[in-house]
């Protein structure tokens, strides 16, 4: 009779596999909100499509974004930096910022967002 090798994981491949599982689980627990968050910035500059922007003031248009973060709990991103570039046709609404958050020790990540919603697009 042949013997046979067990095969498996030992107990150091286990731990790596933990370790690896483990920083992929940190990372999405960290970055994972700040991306939600950015859907609902999303959301709310689309929601314009159902107001008259043409007719509002600039600051209405920043009024009702702000109401709409306020309302999904969304307090790191602000309306005032909400860009509205107005032209003879067409009306673009862009809010564009950054989140920093740290990752562990001295090491953080950065995520860049770019949100625009135009009229000329409809």
């Amino acid at each position: 009779m042949r013997q046979h090798k067990q095969q498996g994981l030992s107990a150091l491949g286990i731990l790596l596999v933990l370790a690896i599982a483990g920083f992929f689980l940190t990372i999405a627990t960290k970055v994972g909100p700040l991306y939600l968050d950015n859907s609902f910035v999303n959301a709310a500059l689309q929601s314009l499509a159902s107001e008259p922007i043409h007719k509002l003031s600039d600051g209405k248009i920043r009024r009702r974004l702000q109401d709409s973060f306020t309302i999904n709990n969304i307090r790191d991103v602000n309306a005032k930096d909400t860009v509205i570039e107005r032209k003879k046709t067409a009306t673009t609404v862009t809010l564009d910022y950054e989140r920093r958050v740290n990752f562990f020790a001295n090491v953080d990540v950065v995520v860049v967002f770019e949100n625009t919603y135009d009229t000329s697009a409809r």
